[in-house]
């Protein structure tokens, strides 16, 4: 599996983009934006990173895993091959009805450090075909950010916290050693086998096995939920092997 960037703001070049730069009044003035209906930058992947509000929805489409790492990083798999992603079709389009993960909503804007000053600055990538001057939104409107670009800001903002948020659940994941590689084996129609690896798990015995003074803390905090929703999803593994058959 891939493993997915960490954190956006801390990546050099963080997954799906090729230029991100700070948006300029003078520079940008005249672009507009068009609303994304082709999800083909997201193609090339088959994990994209999850915030922990999300994991309810998408465990109803996807296996969350954590990718390994120094503080692992929660991640939707939408494929079993590292250069696929099964939501994305021939058209672009992401699978109909299926939840799409803030990552990739938040495309082509992105919060990013500036050491000097201090502040994150509200970037966008310079190579994405959606920014043009014929686009449906404007960035500005006149010496000012549009209302677009202030909403654009707010959501950026919004997830920033909200991976402040998943820090903290997986440091408490890591701190009572809940989890562990796991090694995914899936059947296909035919009878053979995928395996797949690299990857960790919350591990259910482990879970089962906290005090219940952690137990009841976590449940103040909303964590309970995000365990189940994590175990659960475990059966979305079959869902990605039909589709991809379905795609032969």
């Amino acid at each position: 599996m891939n493993q997915p960037e960490p954190k956006a703001a801390e990546a050099s070049v963080p997954m799906f983009y090729t230029a991100p730069r700070p948006l300029d009044r003078v520079r940008d003035g005249k672009m507009k934006l068009n609303r994304p209906t082709n999800f083909g930058f997201a193609s090339k992947t088959n994990a994209i990173p999850l915030l922990v509000d999300e994991f309810p929805l998408a465990a109803a489409y996807y296996p969350i895993v954590f990718a390994d790492g120094p503080l692992p990083v929660p991640a939707a798999v939408v494929g079993l091959k590292n250069d696929s992603n099964l939501f994305v079709g021939a058209d672009g389009a992401w699978a109909s009805g299926a939840y799409l993960p803030a990552y990739v909503r938040r495309y082509p804007f992105i919060l990013m450090d500036d050491p000097q000053n201090k502040q994150f600055v509200l970037c966008i990538d310079d190579k994405c075909e959606l920014l043009t001057e014929t686009g449906e939104f404007a960035l500005f409107e006149g010496e000012q950010p549009s209302a677009f670009t202030k909403s654009a800001m707010e959501f950026c903002a919004a997830l920033r916290q909200q991976g402040d948020a998943t820090d903290e659940f997986v440091k408490a994941l890591k701190e009572h050693e809940l989890l562990i590689p796991n090694n995914a084996e899936i059947e296909a129609q035919d009878g053979s086998h995928l395996q797949l690896s690299g990857f960790l798990v919350i591990d259910p015995k482990k879970f089962d096995a906290l005090p219940d003074s952690t137990i009841l803390q976590w449940r103040r905090k909303g964590w309970l939920g995000l365990v189940y929703a994590q175990l659960l999803s475990s059966h979305r593994w079959q869902n990605l092997l039909e589709m991809m058959q379905g795609r032969k």
